[in-house]
Protein backbone atom coordinates (compact mmCIF):
# COMPACT_ATOMS: atom_id res chain seq x y z
CA UNK A 1 0.00 0.00 0.00
CA UNK A 2 2.53 2.46 1.27
CA UNK A 3 5.06 1.87 -1.58
CA UNK A 4 2.94 3.84 -3.72
CA UNK A 5 4.46 6.92 -2.23
CA UNK A 6 8.20 6.00 -3.15
CA UNK A 7 8.87 5.75 -6.49
CA UNK A 8 8.40 9.27 -7.40
CA UNK A 9 10.74 10.88 -4.69
CA UNK A 10 13.55 8.87 -6.14
CA UNK A 11 12.59 10.67 -9.97
CA UNK A 12 12.45 14.07 -8.48
CA UNK A 13 15.45 15.38 -6.47
CA UNK A 14 17.70 13.08 -8.41
CA UNK A 15 17.22 14.65 -11.66
CA UNK A 16 19.86 16.85 -12.72
CA UNK A 17 20.63 18.17 -16.49
CA UNK A 18 22.45 20.94 -18.29
CA UNK A 19 22.32 22.92 -21.36
CA UNK A 20 24.67 24.04 -23.75
CA UNK A 21 25.58 25.19 -26.69
CA UNK A 22 28.40 25.60 -29.75
CA UNK A 23 29.46 28.56 -30.71
CA UNK A 24 31.81 27.80 -33.15
CA UNK A 25 31.81 25.15 -36.50
CA UNK A 26 34.61 23.22 -34.48
CA UNK A 27 33.52 19.69 -33.69
CA UNK A 28 34.60 20.03 -29.86
CA UNK A 29 31.39 19.56 -28.23
CA UNK A 30 30.41 21.89 -25.52
CA UNK A 31 29.12 21.44 -21.79
CA UNK A 32 25.79 21.82 -21.46
CA UNK A 33 24.09 22.67 -18.28
CA UNK A 34 23.13 20.51 -15.14
CA UNK A 35 19.38 20.55 -13.90
CA UNK A 36 20.77 23.82 -12.62
CA UNK A 37 23.52 24.01 -14.82
CA UNK A 38 25.36 25.68 -16.74
CA UNK A 39 26.43 26.59 -19.55
CA UNK A 40 28.41 27.22 -22.54
CA UNK A 41 28.60 30.81 -24.38
CA UNK A 42 27.95 30.77 -27.78
CA UNK A 43 31.02 33.10 -29.10
CA UNK A 44 30.06 35.63 -31.44
CA UNK A 45 32.03 35.70 -34.84
CA UNK A 46 33.32 38.99 -34.19
CA UNK A 47 37.07 37.99 -32.79
CA UNK A 48 37.22 41.46 -30.43
CA UNK A 49 33.96 40.60 -28.46
CA UNK A 50 34.94 36.73 -28.58
CA UNK A 51 38.19 37.70 -26.27
CA UNK A 52 36.19 40.22 -24.22
CA UNK A 53 33.61 37.43 -23.20
CA UNK A 54 36.39 34.78 -22.82
CA UNK A 55 37.31 34.99 -18.81
CA UNK A 56 40.80 33.96 -17.67
CA UNK A 57 40.98 30.01 -16.39
CA UNK A 58 40.82 30.24 -12.94
CA UNK A 59 41.18 26.31 -12.35
CA UNK A 60 42.76 23.25 -13.64
CA UNK A 61 38.58 21.85 -14.70
CA UNK A 62 37.87 20.94 -16.44
CA UNK A 63 40.88 18.97 -17.58
CA UNK A 64 41.14 19.77 -21.37
CA UNK A 65 39.54 23.20 -21.07
CA UNK A 66 42.54 24.87 -22.38
CA UNK A 67 41.94 22.86 -25.81
CA UNK A 68 38.64 23.83 -25.94
CA UNK A 69 39.36 27.68 -25.34
CA UNK A 70 42.23 27.77 -28.28
CA UNK A 71 39.43 26.06 -30.74
CA UNK A 72 37.09 28.84 -29.74
CA UNK A 73 34.50 27.52 -26.76
CA UNK A 74 34.46 29.93 -24.15
CA UNK A 75 33.00 27.55 -21.14
CA UNK A 76 31.49 27.97 -17.96
CA UNK A 77 32.89 28.32 -14.65
CA UNK A 78 33.76 24.68 -13.23
CA UNK A 79 32.11 24.62 -9.92
CA UNK A 80 28.36 25.07 -9.13
CA UNK A 81 25.79 25.18 -5.97
CA UNK A 82 22.66 24.59 -6.76
CA UNK A 83 19.13 25.13 -4.86
CA UNK A 84 16.34 22.79 -6.60
CA UNK A 85 12.52 22.21 -5.83
CA UNK A 86 10.39 19.95 -7.34
CA UNK A 87 6.67 19.08 -7.05
CA UNK A 88 5.21 15.80 -8.86
CA UNK A 89 2.29 14.04 -9.19
CA UNK A 90 1.99 10.18 -11.05
CA UNK A 91 -0.29 7.48 -11.19
CA UNK A 92 0.98 3.89 -9.42
CA UNK A 93 -0.02 0.53 -10.10
CA UNK A 94 -0.39 -1.83 -7.19
CA UNK A 95 0.12 -5.57 -7.97
CA UNK A 96 -0.28 -6.93 -4.59
CA UNK A 97 -0.65 -5.94 -1.35
CA UNK A 98 0.21 -8.62 1.37
CA UNK A 99 0.47 -8.97 5.51
CA UNK A 100 2.13 -11.09 7.36
CA UNK A 101 3.41 -11.95 10.69
CA UNK A 102 -0.52 -11.67 11.88
CA UNK A 103 -1.53 -14.81 14.39
CA UNK A 104 -4.44 -15.25 16.76
CA UNK A 105 -2.63 -16.77 19.96
CA UNK A 106 -1.45 -20.42 18.31
CA UNK A 107 -3.55 -20.02 14.92
CA UNK A 108 -1.37 -17.68 11.64
CA UNK A 109 -2.89 -15.43 10.11
CA UNK A 110 -0.78 -14.66 7.38
CA UNK A 111 -3.21 -15.02 4.57
CA UNK A 112 -6.36 -13.69 6.42
CA UNK A 113 -6.71 -10.57 4.52
CA UNK A 114 -7.25 -10.35 0.68
CA UNK A 115 -6.52 -6.61 -0.30
CA UNK A 116 -7.10 -5.09 -4.13
CA UNK A 117 -5.62 -1.61 -4.88
CA UNK A 118 -7.23 0.10 -7.38
CA UNK A 119 -6.26 3.52 -8.72
CA UNK A 120 -2.97 5.36 -6.79
CA UNK A 121 -2.25 8.58 -6.96
CA UNK A 122 0.56 9.77 -5.84
CA UNK A 123 2.36 13.44 -4.88
CA UNK A 124 5.45 14.85 -3.35
CA UNK A 125 7.81 17.66 -2.58
CA UNK A 126 11.32 17.79 -2.93
CA UNK A 127 13.75 20.28 -1.78
CA UNK A 128 17.44 19.21 -3.14
CA UNK A 129 20.93 21.00 -2.72
CA UNK A 130 23.65 20.21 -5.73
CA UNK A 131 26.89 20.27 -6.03
CA UNK A 132 28.59 20.34 -9.26
CA UNK A 133 32.06 20.34 -11.39
CA UNK A 134 32.53 19.59 -15.06
CA UNK A 135 34.93 17.46 -15.07
CA UNK A 136 35.86 17.41 -19.31
CA UNK A 137 34.04 19.86 -21.51
CA UNK A 138 31.75 17.50 -22.33
CA UNK A 139 31.25 15.70 -18.67
CA UNK A 140 29.56 17.05 -15.59
CA UNK A 141 29.64 15.20 -12.45
CA UNK A 142 27.71 15.91 -9.33
CA UNK A 143 26.23 14.83 -6.12
CA UNK A 144 23.04 15.82 -4.03
CA UNK A 145 20.87 15.84 -0.74
CA UNK A 146 17.34 16.22 -0.86
CA UNK A 147 14.48 15.82 1.60
CA UNK A 148 10.93 14.79 0.38
CA UNK A 149 7.67 14.73 1.77
CA UNK A 150 4.18 13.68 0.09
CA UNK A 151 1.32 11.45 0.16
CA UNK A 152 -0.38 9.25 -1.25
CA UNK A 153 -3.72 7.75 -2.14
CA UNK A 154 -5.13 4.49 -3.12
CA UNK A 155 -8.84 3.26 -3.58
CA UNK A 156 -8.70 -0.54 -1.63
CA UNK A 157 -11.25 -2.84 -0.91
CA UNK A 158 -10.52 -5.69 1.96
CA UNK A 159 -11.43 -8.95 1.93
CA UNK A 160 -11.47 -11.15 4.88
CA UNK A 161 -10.77 -15.11 4.01
CA UNK A 162 -12.54 -17.73 5.89
CA UNK A 163 -11.65 -21.32 5.92
CA UNK A 164 -13.68 -23.89 4.16
CA UNK A 165 -16.23 -20.58 2.57
CA UNK A 166 -13.73 -18.31 0.53
CA UNK A 167 -13.19 -14.36 0.65
CA UNK A 168 -16.13 -12.71 2.04
CA UNK A 169 -15.78 -8.94 1.31
CA UNK A 170 -18.22 -6.92 4.17
CA UNK A 171 -19.28 -3.57 2.71
CA UNK A 172 -17.71 -1.17 4.94
CA UNK A 173 -14.30 -2.49 4.04
CA UNK A 174 -14.72 -1.87 0.89
CA UNK A 175 -14.25 1.38 -1.50
CA UNK A 176 -11.62 2.58 1.19
CA UNK A 177 -9.50 5.40 0.84
CA UNK A 178 -5.91 4.80 2.08
CA UNK A 179 -3.85 7.34 2.91
CA UNK A 180 -0.09 7.24 2.75
CA UNK A 181 1.72 10.26 4.53
CA UNK A 182 5.70 9.96 4.19
CA UNK A 183 9.28 11.83 4.14
CA UNK A 184 12.63 10.93 3.66
CA UNK A 185 16.05 11.92 2.91
CA UNK A 186 17.93 11.20 -0.69
CA UNK A 187 21.28 11.18 -1.42
CA UNK A 188 22.39 10.90 -4.71
CA UNK A 189 25.66 11.15 -7.47
CA UNK A 190 24.95 11.53 -11.23
CA UNK A 191 26.76 12.73 -14.30
CA UNK A 192 25.70 14.54 -17.91
CA UNK A 193 27.18 14.46 -20.95
CA UNK A 194 26.95 17.39 -23.19
CA UNK A 195 27.15 18.39 -27.21
CA UNK A 196 26.17 20.65 -29.96
CA UNK A 197 26.40 22.82 -32.83
CA UNK A 198 26.28 25.95 -33.56
CA UNK A 199 23.32 27.36 -31.09
CA UNK A 200 21.58 23.36 -31.06
CA UNK A 201 22.55 21.86 -28.04
CA UNK A 202 21.82 18.22 -26.28
CA UNK A 203 22.42 16.56 -23.07
CA UNK A 204 22.19 12.99 -21.90
CA UNK A 205 21.68 13.05 -17.66
CA UNK A 206 22.21 9.62 -15.92
CA UNK A 207 21.68 9.22 -12.20
CA UNK A 208 21.38 6.83 -9.30
CA UNK A 209 20.02 7.88 -5.59
CA UNK A 210 19.17 6.04 -2.24
CA UNK A 211 16.32 7.61 -0.07
CA UNK A 212 15.38 6.58 2.99
CA UNK A 213 11.68 6.82 3.89
CA UNK A 214 10.14 7.15 7.48
CA UNK A 215 7.53 4.17 6.89
CA UNK A 216 9.11 1.64 5.27
CA UNK A 217 12.51 -0.89 6.02
CA UNK A 218 16.00 -0.35 4.12
CA UNK A 219 16.40 1.92 1.51
CA UNK A 220 14.74 2.74 -1.95
CA UNK A 221 17.30 2.96 -4.60
CA UNK A 222 16.30 4.47 -8.13
CA UNK A 223 17.98 5.12 -11.46
CA UNK A 224 17.03 8.24 -13.73
CA UNK A 225 17.79 8.69 -17.30
CA UNK A 226 17.22 11.99 -19.22
CA UNK A 227 18.07 12.65 -22.85
CA UNK A 228 16.99 16.67 -23.88
CA UNK A 229 17.62 18.61 -27.06
CA UNK A 230 17.51 22.59 -27.24
CA UNK A 231 18.25 25.81 -28.53
CA UNK A 232 20.34 28.68 -27.53
CA UNK A 233 19.00 32.28 -28.04
CA UNK A 234 21.15 35.42 -27.02
CA UNK A 235 18.49 37.85 -24.96
CA UNK A 236 19.03 41.89 -25.15
CA UNK A 237 19.92 43.99 -22.28
CA UNK A 238 17.78 46.00 -20.46
CA UNK A 239 18.91 49.25 -19.71
CA UNK A 240 16.08 50.51 -18.11
CA UNK A 241 16.65 47.35 -14.89
CA UNK A 242 20.53 47.85 -15.55
CA UNK A 243 20.22 43.92 -16.70
CA UNK A 244 23.13 42.62 -19.30
CA UNK A 245 22.46 41.01 -22.37
CA UNK A 246 21.41 37.13 -21.27
CA UNK A 247 21.14 33.91 -22.93
CA UNK A 248 18.08 31.70 -23.03
CA UNK A 249 18.27 27.92 -23.73
CA UNK A 250 14.57 25.84 -24.57
CA UNK A 251 14.67 22.47 -24.63
CA UNK A 252 12.36 19.71 -24.88
CA UNK A 253 12.81 16.19 -23.39
CA UNK A 254 12.05 12.77 -21.77
CA UNK A 255 12.40 11.23 -18.48
CA UNK A 256 12.77 7.27 -18.03
CA UNK A 257 12.33 5.90 -14.14
CA UNK A 258 13.50 2.44 -13.17
CA UNK A 259 12.76 2.83 -9.30
CA UNK A 260 12.77 -0.09 -6.79
CA UNK A 261 9.35 -1.89 -6.60
CA UNK A 262 9.22 -3.76 -3.56
CA UNK A 263 8.75 -2.05 -0.09
CA UNK A 264 8.42 -3.89 3.24
CA UNK A 265 7.76 -2.50 6.67
CA UNK A 266 6.11 -2.59 9.92
CA UNK A 267 2.14 -2.90 9.99
CA UNK A 268 2.38 -0.29 13.06
CA UNK A 269 3.82 1.78 11.03
CA UNK A 270 0.61 2.42 9.04
CA UNK A 271 -2.69 4.49 9.54
CA UNK A 272 -5.80 2.24 8.50
CA UNK A 273 -8.15 4.22 6.61
CA UNK A 274 -10.83 2.04 8.59
CA UNK A 275 -11.91 1.47 12.38
CA UNK A 276 -13.06 -2.14 11.45
CA UNK A 277 -10.06 -2.77 9.80
CA UNK A 278 -7.43 -1.16 12.69
CA UNK A 279 -9.64 -3.72 14.88
CA UNK A 280 -9.07 -6.83 12.88
CA UNK A 281 -5.48 -5.71 12.67
CA UNK A 282 -5.11 -4.75 16.38
CA UNK A 283 -6.61 -8.44 17.66
CA UNK A 284 -4.26 -10.47 14.54
CA UNK A 285 -1.19 -8.52 15.41
CA UNK A 286 -0.99 -7.88 19.27
CA UNK A 287 2.74 -9.25 19.51
CA UNK A 288 3.65 -6.10 17.24
CA UNK A 289 5.30 -8.68 14.75
CA UNK A 290 2.50 -7.44 12.25
CA UNK A 291 5.08 -6.90 8.54
CA UNK A 292 3.22 -5.16 5.16
CA UNK A 293 5.01 -6.45 1.60
CA UNK A 294 3.54 -4.31 -1.36
CA UNK A 295 4.23 -4.93 -5.18
CA UNK A 296 3.72 -1.91 -7.47
CA UNK A 297 5.24 -0.21 -10.69
CA UNK A 298 4.62 3.19 -12.21
CA UNK A 299 1.72 3.16 -14.35
CA UNK A 300 4.64 4.37 -17.06
CA UNK A 301 8.54 4.76 -16.47
CA UNK A 302 8.55 7.55 -19.40
CA UNK A 303 7.06 11.46 -19.59
CA UNK A 304 7.27 14.23 -21.33
CA UNK A 305 9.55 17.58 -20.62
CA UNK A 306 9.98 21.05 -21.56
CA UNK A 307 12.19 23.46 -20.15
CA UNK A 308 14.06 27.05 -19.88
CA UNK A 309 16.60 28.60 -18.43
CA UNK A 310 17.66 32.01 -18.06
CA UNK A 311 21.47 32.86 -17.91
CA UNK A 312 21.48 36.33 -15.92
CA UNK A 313 24.79 36.67 -15.50
CA UNK A 314 27.84 34.72 -16.08
CA UNK A 315 27.62 33.40 -12.35
CA UNK A 316 24.13 33.09 -12.32
CA UNK A 317 21.08 31.54 -13.87
CA UNK A 318 17.63 30.17 -12.88
CA UNK A 319 15.52 27.13 -14.72
CA UNK A 320 12.41 26.05 -14.99
CA UNK A 321 10.93 22.57 -16.21
CA UNK A 322 7.61 20.93 -16.75
CA UNK A 323 6.51 17.56 -16.97
CA UNK A 324 3.30 16.12 -18.60
CA UNK A 325 1.85 12.83 -19.94
CA UNK A 326 0.93 10.56 -17.22
CA UNK A 327 3.50 12.18 -14.88
CA UNK A 328 3.15 15.83 -13.94
CA UNK A 329 5.71 17.50 -12.43
CA UNK A 330 7.22 21.20 -11.99
CA UNK A 331 10.56 21.99 -11.78
CA UNK A 332 12.34 25.23 -10.45
CA UNK A 333 16.06 26.01 -9.58
CA UNK A 334 18.52 28.75 -9.28
CA UNK A 335 22.26 27.99 -9.85
CA UNK A 336 25.54 30.31 -8.97
CA UNK A 337 28.81 28.91 -10.63
CA UNK A 338 32.04 29.63 -9.22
Amino acid sequence: MKKITYTLLISLPFMSFQTWATTTTSPISTPLYDYPQSDIYPIDTDAEEAETAKPAPSSLLPFFGNAARERGYDLPEPFGININYMNMRQNIDVDSIRFSGLALGPLPLDNMFSIHAGNTRERSKTETLKLDAWLLPFMNVYALVGHTKGHSVSDIGVGINIPGSGVIRPTNLQDLKFKLDFKGTTYGVGTTFTGGVGNWFAALDTNYTQTHFDVLDGNIDAFTLTPRVGYRFTTPGIDSLHMPAGKLNIWVGSMYQNVQQEFKGNLNDLNMPSETLQQLLAMANKSGNGRFDVKQRLETPWNMLIGAQYEITRNFNVTTEFGFAQRNSFFVSGEYRF
